[in-house]
């Protein structure tokens, strides 16, 4: 049995295992474990210390485990637009050498513009000293996990949605007379292709979505890695 597992069992000890109790004991050591990863990999911690900043911010188990969780929102709101800026960067840079193709050319703009107003806001969020209250906020976290699976829907018919009307518009024809579908050549197809990826960018709401409950569960603090 891992060190985070045999950490957890132990906070989760003295609570009623029922199924929410249990899924959330998962969770928690789900996202202890990535954290760990992250510090190892990325940051060149040992295990150990990897596994001391992780659990340091495990203090408050009775606020997850009733299902609400107390947040500093100033720290919240910084980490998680560091979160945004950093997938609207990743799909921007994915999109650059797709610019060749109209289809995606407009997709990438909008990001770069997103960037832009997401990046200015950041700044003026991380070094403003008041923008943002200190106080603390209690979060609803049985609500949130609700919205996170309501949003994740939304995005999956959105998709569904957007492809059928990119099928129907390239396809459609060919389809409704049973026609052979064909491609003028390797512009084209790459025209086509590129289209249904555009709405694929949108998965950054539910992406959020996931990373905002993650930090919430681990406490709502910024991670800081000084040793």
């Amino acid at each position: 049995m891992s060190e985070v597992r045999k950490y957890v069992n132990k906070m989760f000890a003295g609570y009623p295992k029922n199924e929410e109790t249990l899924d959330l004991k998962e969770e928690v050591i789900g996202n202890l474990e990535a954290e760990m990863e992250d510090l190892v990999i990325n940051k060149g911690f040992s295990a150990e210390q990897a596994f001391k900043v992780s659990t340091e911010k495990m203090d408050k188990l009775d606020g997850v485990i009733e299902g609400v969780q107390t947040i500093q929102l100033n720290k919240v709101m910084v980490e998680i637009t560091q979160w945004l800026l950093l997938y609207l960067l990743v799909a921007w840079i994915v999109s650059i050498p797709l610019n060749i193709y109209s289809s995606l050319r407009a997709t990438s703009w909008l990001l770069f513009i997103l960037i832009i107003i997401i990046g200015i806001f950041y700044i003026v969020l991380k070094f403003s000293g008041g923008f943002l209250t200190n106080d603390l906020k209690n979060i609803n976290l049985g609500l949130l996990k609700k919205w996170q699976k309501v949003i994740w829907i939304i995005w999956t018919l959105f998709i569904v949605g957007q492809w059928g009307m990119i099928t129907a518009v390239y396809f459609g024809s060919d389809i409704w007379f049973g026609r052979t579908i064909s491609f003028d050549g390797p512009y084209q197809f790459g025209q086509i292709v590129t289209s249904y990826l555009a709405p694929l960018v949108s998965i950054i709401i539910p992406l959020l979505m996931n990373r905002l409950r993650q930090m919430l569960i681990l406490g709502g603090k910024q991670r800081t890695y000084e040793e």
